[in-house]
């Protein structure tokens, strides 16, 4: 999780109340995967089925270290989608992970990102880490501190 000023405090807060940190962490993480599924689906190209769009799903979950979150899709062609295929692929300016390869010998589709712009704006706006601080806020207000 980002370093957010004032977390430590608050979770100190919490975990002196008997709360569940982790818990509480995942609440708000989840919440903020909810904000980015939702963005994902606004972006996702659709086409007859509404396929794509309908298969962003979110989960969530506490760890070992903590709790995480997670957009994501099982739809097999989403990163054909995402990232482009063939030569319009190649051609699209985006930021792709290492490992995407372009057959350089077929017109292909261009990229049409989705996941990683709604991504992208919920780290750059810190939506997601507002939502864990409002979480852990209101756990400590359900246990009675301030």
């Amino acid at each position: 999780m980002a370093k957010l000023e004032g977390l430590d405090e608050l979770l100190a807060n919490l975990s002196g109340l008997g709360g569940n940190i982790k818990e509480s962490a995942r609440k708000g993480l989840e919440r903020g995967a909810k904000k980015i599924q939702k963005n994902a689906k606004l972006l996702a190209p659709v086409g007859e089925t509404g396929n794509l769009r309908n298969s962003i799903k979110t989960k969530s979950e506490t760890t070992t270290n903590g709790a995480e979150a997670q957009v994501y899709t099982n739809t097999e062609y989403a990163p054909y989608v995402e990232f482009g295929t063939g030569q319009r692929g190649a051609e699209s300016n985006i930021d792709r992970p290492e490992g995407i390869h372009y057959k350089a010998d077929w017109k292909g589709q261009v990229a049409q990102p989705f996941l990683s712009p709604a991504y992208l704006h919920a780290k750059n706006s810190g939506e997601v880490e507002q939502e864990v601080i409002k979480s852990v806020q209101q756990d400590i207000r359900k246990l009675g501190g301030k």
